[in-house]
């Protein structure tokens, strides 16, 4: 069975457009977060580009003794509707959107879906810690439950949050937890 540990970066300082590094918070959030984990047996620990995420994972490599290596599957982005299916979102959600900065949006979520399929092959039997960011976490999960396009949109991630999915021997993704954050009580 493969299991894909999904890991929302810890908390940043200053502003996102900025690529902040960890808050004091952030790296306190990271070490109870590798605290957590310690006993699992991770494979490989990936993460995407952006600061917030690397130092995330540095933390939790040096702990859990596991390789950690840069991917651009893990990238930041928004699934944006293009103008053919802005109906697949509630219209409630549009001002939203519209305020995604356009370097950020993933046209109708392509590049996510892109990602998530390639994740997806290249893990057979093994355990493997993403540290990515909300959108991409809850996307991932709305892949791995075939939900509707706007899924995403109710699956509020936290910070240092867990979210497992496991494949079952039939080929489907089940989801084990979404955005557990028990270890994070003593902060």
């Amino acid at each position: 069975m493969s299991t894909i540990i999904l890991i929302r970066h810890a908390q940043a300082t200053g502003h996102e457009t900025a690529d902040p590094p960890l808050s004091a918070t952030g790296r306190r959030q990271a070490s109870l977060l590798a605290a957590r984990l310690e006993n699992t047996r991770a494979d490989v620990i990936l993460y995407g580009p952006r600061r917030r995420a690397r130092q995330t994972a540095e933390i939790l490599g040096d702990s859990l003794d596991s390789p950690v290596q840069l991917t651009s599957l893990l990238e930041d982005r928004t699934p944006h509707p293009s103008p053919e299916r802005l109906g697949e979102y509630p219209p409630h959600r549009r001002d939203f959107l519209d305020e995604t900065p356009v370097e950020e949006r993933d046209i109708d979520g392509d590049g996510i879906a892109v990602a998530w399929r390639q994740l997806t092959e290249m893990i057979s039997d093994q355990v493997i810690i993403a540290v990515t960011h909300a959108f991409v976490i809850g996307s991932f999960v709305s892949h791995a439950l075939g939900a509707p396009a706007d899924a995403w949109l109710r699956l509020p991630i936290a910070n240092a949050s867990i979210t497992e999915l496991q494949s079952r021997p039939a080929g489907e993704w089940a989801v084990a937890s979404v955005s557990d954050t028990g270890h994070l009580t003593s902060l």
